[in-house]
């Protein structure tokens, strides 16, 4: 993201900022904004990872150097700002840095990573930030805003109906008419060179920038053609059966599993949930998810994970699956996992919507 200047203040960050309870100074509400508006344009997923933690209130503290590095934004457009000692203040501005960098459209991945991480760490409502402003609606906007703005098809005739870049050779041209003589032609040529070279790079610029849109937009095309293949042969690739044959407790995790498996882009397709209700993973009862991790197969379990290590705060169900495979199946390991994660173990979810949050933390796991 390269904005040289302060981003333009979010209509509702002064009511946000008022609860931290300073009073009504603009200079410093204005700082803050300064402060959120650095943090966008450098943020990567360690941050976004350490403001889900500030502003979950998570007792799974982030990293210290990442908050030292989100804190020296503040204090750099504010010398007064504390370093320490003013927890609140970082939760609330750490949720409107979270939702500024999923409004962002510049840095689309970064922005899905935000999006995603949100709705996982909240998990179905499981958890609930407190903050004075509602995380969910501005993560659930920008997933469909960022996974619609990857299908749109890019327009060719932009490009070929763009002025061809001018070749200016009048500092050659000068050069030359102060010598008309070889000795000017020598000192000319290298600016017309220059000049030529100018020309060609940026045409080559408009049209490396067309190749990566079109080829961004054929990757969002084989997403959902290998998707609507999966669909169609109505056949779990992992369980090596037809999709009711998946057994319905495993159906969230096995089918959200393969789904990720061939996603090309974050955050994936507008239509997943579409899809898993034709799979056959049903959005009617609730389920605890524990009986849903002990009903898969342990192997299935182990390969799943491989070598990921899962934060228990924007992934608690790949977390659950760690704690079960150290702790075995039942329900010893849930104690620790629930503590751990601060998630009551008896939250339930449809077995639809905990496919899509599987699904998600997925996509945060294979393009960390």
């Amino acid at each position: 993201m390269a904005e040289a200047q302060p981003r333009p203040m979010h209509t509702d960050f002064a009511r946000w900022y008022a609860t931290v309870g300073i009073g009504d100074h603009a200079a410093a509400r204005d700082a803050r904004w300064t402060g959120v508006s650095a943090i966008v344009q450098s943020a990567d997923r360690a941050d976004v990872e350490a403001l889900t933690r500030l502003a979950f209130r998570s007792r799974q503290a982030p990293d210290a150097d990442t908050v030292q590095a989100l804190r020296e934004h503040f204090k750099a457009a504010d010398e007064t700002f504390e370093m320490n000692g003013n927890g609140r203040e970082l939760e609330v501005l750490s949720g409107a840095a979270l939702v500024a960098i999923m409004e962002d459209t510049a840095d689309h991945d970064t922005a899905a990573a935000a999006a995603l991480s949100v709705t996982t760490a909240a998990m179905g409502g499981a958890r609930t930030p407190p903050l004075p402003m509602d995380l969910a609606p501005f993560a659930e906007h920008a997933l469909k805003r960022i996974a619609d703005a990857n299908r749109q098809r890019p327009s060719l005739s932009a490009l070929a109906s763009a002025k061809t870049p001018a070749v200016n050779f009048e500092a050659a041209v000068k050069k030359l008419t102060e010598a008309e003589n070889w000795e000017g032609a020598r000192h000319a040529f290298p600016l017309a060179a220059q000049a030529t070279q100018a020309a060609v790079t940026t045409l080559a610029q408009q049209q490396t920038a067309l190749v990566q849109r079109v080829d961004q937009f054929l990757r969002t095309q084989d997403e959902e053609l290998q998707m609507l293949w999966w669909l169609t042969g109505a056949r779990s690739w992992d369980c090596d059966c037809a999709f009711d044959a998946v057994a319905p407790a495993t159906r969230p995790l096995v089918f959200a599993k393969e789904l990720a498996d061939h996603t090309e882009m974050l955050p994936g397709p507008p239509s997943i949930s579409a899809l898993f209700a034709r799979a056959g993973v049903d959005d009617a009862a609730t389920i605890r998810l524990a009986p849903t991790i002990n009903a898969a197969d342990g192997a299935w379990l182990r390969a799943l994970l491989g070598s990921a290590d899962p934060s228990p705060v924007s992934c608690p169900i790949h977390f659950a699956i760690i704690r079960q495979l150290e702790t075995g199946v039942g329900e010893a390991w849930v104690p620790g996992w629930a503590a751990v994660t601060e998630i009551n173990p008896d939250h339930t979810l449809t077995p639809l919507a905990l496919a899509n949050l599987f699904y998600r933390e997925r996509l945060l796991t294979l393009f960390g």
